[in-house]
């Protein structure tokens, strides 16, 4: 990202380049979600695979820097339905207790995904990229509902959550960084974002016949639990996976390639404990002791980051990096089983799409909050300094960074270790609330017996049903892949 946003001088706007892709993934994840209970899952995933698709070829294309956040907004909506639709697919044709294995191997495909990709050549290959594979999902057989039309879609309550939702990111994106927090924009956009959520509580219990978030399913104690774990969690997966590579180049001063390299040991560590994590839960029928395990290891592991500050050596980082990701990976899966496991079959699309939601919710809300943590830190410390303040419009591109005196630029990297270490504190509290959270989750033990039962069912399911598991799973491997690096 800062290489992106730096050939646009635009470096202290980087966090753009996520956060429009992430606002409009948040805010369109209910409606693919709905949608594809209504009218079945492939009509929305080939809507959801062109959006991406052009998403894709406007970013790689883009000639100035709204164009190429525009780009990311429409990816962002296709990323929404990939990521809901065939997460709901395969909940819905995998066993419960067989799911730890799928969701581990799709959850450490779609980590490797971040640190994948065309290395010799220009960054506008990191989305040309994603165009060839698009066509992988229009070879999924259909299996479309019957009885609803698009008026039985909750366009009341999608408007209602995402004029909330909006508000609360442009308040929380703006604030301290474009105008005063006190000024009156700011107020005002929390103002209509909190006021917004109980009228759109009232409106979903008493207008909508097929609600775009049916509130009955959160009488549910896991999934509450699951929900609020997700939100605060992400946090770190989203603050790290965006803010590492950005700490190598502008703190340690190494290459693109080095700093998107330098992701590999929160990534790879990742990848594995989800692989491991999902044979347990399958072998062992355990959620919740791998759940706050995990839960425990990240939180320390986040906390430790706030050692980066660029006075440590690389060594300890990567240990420190390998540690938080190893704690998450355990956490990935185990959150949705959860969830799932007390919701019936007719729930099980609502449930998916709201835990899926609520991670992409909590790591919008997080980019907000740390880019406006960087951007702050960083402008007050070199604008308060008389060696530096005249060199502010420095920051807007890494290449001019390696123009100014030497003794400038030294003070430039202590503002972004200093920003780096401050914006990880504020994480580290946000994972801790999420920790906390996962506390309240209930017992969850998936017999054998139940698994014999689920082996019954697949058994009796259609040759359309079983094509469908086949082709889903395919799917899910390369769109994973496909979304996480365009998230570069």
């Amino acid at each position: 990202m800062p290489t992106i946003a730096s050939q646009f001088n635009e470096l202290d706007s980087q966090s753009w380049i996520a956060t429009s892709y992430l606002l409009t993934s948040t805010v369109f994840q209910p409606f693919f979600g709905r949608a594809s209970d209504l009218f079945g899952s492939k009509a929305m995933l080939i809507i959801s695979v062109i959006l991406f698709e052009f998403g894709s070829l406007m970013t790689a294309t883009a000639q100035n820097f709204i164009w190429l956040c525009c780009g990311r907004a429409v990816a962002g909506i296709g990323a929404a339905g990939l990521m809901v639709v065939i997460m709901i697919m395969v909940s819905q044709l995998v066993p419960i207790r067989e799911r730890g294995r799928y969701m581990g191997v799709m959850y450490a495909r779609y980590a490797l995904a971040n640190v994948l990709g065309p290395v010799n050549v220009t960054w506008r290959w990191c989305f040309y990229i994603n165009l060839p594979v698009g066509g992988v999902a229009m070879a999924i057989p259909d299996r479309p509902e019957k009885g609803v039309t698009i008026a039985d879609i909750d366009f009341g309550g999608i408007a209602i959550l995402s004029i909330s939702v909006v508000s609360f990111l442009l308040a929380l994106s703006w604030g301290g960084v474009i105008v005063p927090w006190s000024s009156h924009q700011v107020v005002a956009l929390l103002a209509v974002g909190g006021g917004l959520i109980p009228v759109f509580i009232l409106y979903e219990m008493r207008v909508p016949k097929t609600p775009v978030i049916p509130l009955a399913m959160f009488r549910h104690r896991n999934v509450v639990a699951a929900t609020l774990n997700y939100l605060f969690i992400h946090a770190s997966v989203y603050g790290l996976a965006v803010y590492i590579p950005t700490y190598y180049q502008l703190v340690k001063f190494d290459s693109q390639i080095i700093s998107g390299l330098e992701l590999l040991p929160y990534i790879l560590p990742l990848s594995l404990s989800s692989v491991v994590v999902g044979i347990l839960v399958s072998r062992s029928g355990w959620v919740r002791p791998w759940l706050w395990i995990g839960g425990l290891v990240n939180l320390v592991g986040t906390g430790l980051c706030i050692l980066f500050n660029g006075n440590q050596a690389k060594g300890p980082e990567f240990v420190i990096l390998v540690i938080t990701g190893l704690g998450m990976g355990f956490i990935y899966q185990t959150n949705t089983i959860a969830a799932q496991s007390q919701v019936t079959r007719d729930e099980l699309a609502s449930v998916t799409t709201m835990t899926m939601w609520s991670k992409s919710l909590g790591g919008i809300i997080a980019i907000s909050i740390q880019g406006s943590i960087i951007q702050n830190v960083v402008s007050n410390r070199i604008l308060s300094n008389p060696l530096s303040a005249p060199y502010i419009e420095a920051v807007e591109s890494i290449s001019n960074l390696y123009q100014v005196p030497a003794e400038v630029r030294a003070i430039i990297r202590q503002a972004y270790g200093a920003a780096f270490s401050k914006m990880m504190i504020v994480t580290t509290a946000l994972v801790a609330v999420g920790y906390v959270a996962s506390l309240g989750m209930g017992r969850v033990v998936m017999t054998k017996k139940q698994k014999a039962k689920s082996k019954k069912e697949e058994q009796e399911k259609s040759p359309v049903q079983l094509s469908l598991e086949t082709s889903s799973v395919n799917a899910e491997s390369e769109v994973g892949t496909v979304k996480k690096k365009n998230r570069n």
